[in-house]
């Protein structure tokens, strides 16, 4: 059975504790690397923290009415922190690969430039000298001979 991400999480037994705005709280789960998969009550009025994205375009909830946050679970189980130690290897290596990818992408890129820059001076010095060419043929047609022939 596949979970729902907006599927209410299982309720620890006890007394449903109070938000200070009279609300029942309900239960959510820490993704970040110090907390992570422990579970804590918060407001049921804070909905969700939006993203920097919807900041930016101000597709933002009204602030939520208070942001009572206690803890239910006070450590991290093993699973989840070598689940977490995965994640994080993930992360170091596709940051690596990126930069890999990157470094390899400049050097491709000044090969490029340095082949580019080889073959416009190739082409201005052929000019040059289909330039040089045309002039003398030129001035042998108006009769005018170089001084070394006359």
């Amino acid at each position: 059975m596949t979970r729902n991400t907006f599927d209410p999480l299982p309720l620890p037994s006890g007394v449903l504790p109070m938000c200070f705005c009279g609300d029942p709280c309900k239960v959510a789960k820490s993704d970040t690397e110090d907390t992570y998969k422990q579970r804590y009550w918060m407001c049921s009025n804070f909905t969700f923290e939006p993203t920097l994205r919807q900041r930016r375009i101000n597709k933002m909830t009204p602030p939520p009415l208070c942001d009572l946050e206690q803890w239910i679970d006070t450590e991290i189980k093993f699973e989840y922190k070598e689940e977490m130690q995965e994640i994080l290897r993930w992360e170091a290596e596709k940051k690596e690969t990126m930069e890999k990818r990157r470094r390899e992408e400049a050097v491709e890129n000044e090969h490029k430039e340095e082949e580019e820059m080889r073959r416009v001076v190739a082409n201005r010095e052929e000019r040059e000298k289909k330039l040089e060419r045309a002039r003398r043929a030129n001035a042998l047609r108006k009769g005018k001979w170089p001084r070394c022939t006359q």
